[in-house]
């Protein structure tokens, strides 16, 4: 007959119980504070991204000779400064979190601001892909910050490519759908709410087994962006990137030779 425990075995179970607990409840606020890190970074390397994509169209639009532009180089320097503490500082979230992507947005769910699907916005660029070909090539870029859409779009415009956006990746799917004969290389963001960059890219390629994709990134050290790399007809851009990194990484995936860009900041 198995013993009655006593009153001090009772208090010593009762104090191990409360340790585990005290110790799992340590352990979620790590891991909250960690993701609230990863949010704070994600939204911190967006907001890089808008003002690299500013100052590079700055700097194409700026003659050497002018006095602001080694003031806009210098504001570039400085910003790649940021950009490496930001990198670092998802590094570690990636290390501790895993690859929680939900984790790393703050945005609103698509559901509590999109009720329908809005047209895609279309932006003409300047031709001077044609130098390479006499193709004019379409972009379907794919964001779910409008500050990011914006210059983007006007990046890709600038070296000379027409842009077609999608603020989400349901909207990315319907407008390929109704538009992949003149969609030419799809540009999407790795993390979005709903359906991210990945998911995305693997429901594109039901619809076009030959999709181009190029995934963007503050972030590369997960293990589904490299399984994705290994994918025909894909690549990466981190952000934040210059015009000039655009045009090579984008000229890459549509197997166009080089062109001299027009791009003081090369």
């Amino acid at each position: 007959m198995a013993e009655t425990p006593t009153y001090q075995d009772l208090e010593i179970k009762i104090a191990s119980l409360e340790a585990e607990l005290d110790a799992l409840r340590a352990k979620e606020v790590t891991q909250e504070r960690t993701r609230i890190f990863g949010r704070v970074a994600h939204e911190f390397n967006n907001l890089m991204m808008v003002i690299q994509g500013n100052i590079s169209i700055m700097l194409h639009d700026t003659h050497r000779d002018d006095p602001s532009y080694e003031r806009l180089k210098n504001m570039e320097r400085y910003l790649k400064s940021g950009t490496r503490l930001t990198e670092k500082l998802l590094t570690h979230v990636g290390q501790n979190v895993g690859s929680d992507e939900a984790a790393l947005s703050l945005t609103p769910a698509i559901e509590d601001r999109e009720p329908s699907l809005p047209q895609g916005r279309i932006r003409r660029g300047i031709d001077i892909y044609r130098q390479a070909s006499q193709e004019k090539y379409r972009i379907l870029l794919v964001d779910d910050e409008e500050l990011i859409l914006d210059v983007g779009a006007q990046m890709l415009t600038k070296i000379g490519l027409d842009v077609i956006t999608a603020e989400n990746g349901v909207h990315a799917l319907a407008l390929y759908k109704q538009e992949k004969e003149t969609i030419d290389l799809v540009i999407l963001d790795l993390i979005m709410p709903g359906i991210d960059g990945i998911d995305t890219f693997h429901l594109l390629k039901e619809v076009d087994a030959g999709v181009k994709v190029l995934i963007s990134s503050g972030f590369r050290k997960d293990q589904r962006v490299e399984q994705f790399l290994k994918e025909p007809h894909t690549g990466f851009i981190k952000k934040p990137f210059s015009l000039s990194h655009l045009s090579d990484e984008v000229r890459k995936l549509l197997r166009l030779p080089t062109v001299s860009l027009p791009l003081d900041e090369v």
